[in-house]
């Protein structure tokens, strides 16, 4: 089961790598676009993290923070647009958080059984 885990670690973050690669060029972005992108990454890694695919979750969670960085030059070329992404990123932000310390309270509490 861990050389499936590791196996599909290795390709999700090669699947990353490509995409991040092929994502370079914010110009090309919408909007729209970003938003969906990092809707799709936190909702794979709710799905990593409720598997227990910890790494994968972590891995998800730095294309994460890359493709909000890029995001950031497309909502600041953009007024109104530009404070609702960068509202969202705030959001999704909280709620990575929010799954961090309730990853860390499940870990205490495992402790103490």
């Amino acid at each position: 089961m861990d050389l499936q885990r590791c196996t599909f670690a290795i390709l999700l973050a090669m699947f990353c790598a490509a995409g991040a690669s092929a994502q370079s060029e914010p110009s090309k972005k919408t909007e729209a676009d970003c938003y969906a992108q990092q809707a799709q990454l936190e909702k794979d890694m709710r799905a990593a993290r409720s598997r227990g695919q910890m790494l994968r979750r972590r891995q998800l969670e730095e294309s994460l923070h890359a493709l909000q960085s890029r995001c950031e030059e497309v909502a600041a070329l953009q007024t109104h647009e530009g404070r609702v992404m960068r509202q969202k990123n705030v959001v999704l932000q909280l709620r990575l958080d929010l799954d961090r310390a309730e990853e860390e309270l499940r870990r205490l509490m495992a402790e103490k059984n």
